[in-house]
């Protein structure tokens, strides 16, 4: 595996811890929406969060 490789590996696994540590939260958003009958896969809310973080990830640093 090339260096950046191993790189984008970290980051992704950091991501990944970062969304477990807030399960209790990720879990209460799909008891939210099932109690509105709501599904808890929303696609468009997706694409909509990967946006936002791919327009957050090309802002400087200092604006974090």
């Amino acid at each position: 595996m090339s260096d950046l490789s191993k790189l984008r590996e970290q980051i992704d696994q950091d991501l990944v811890k970062a969304l477990v540590k807030r399960y209790d939260l990720v879990m209460e958003v799909g008891r939210v929406k099932r109690e509105k009958g709501q599904a808890v896969f929303d696609p468009k809310r997706e694409e909509r969060v990967l946006d936002k973080v791919t327009n957050l990830a090309q802002r400087p640093e200092e604006d974090f």
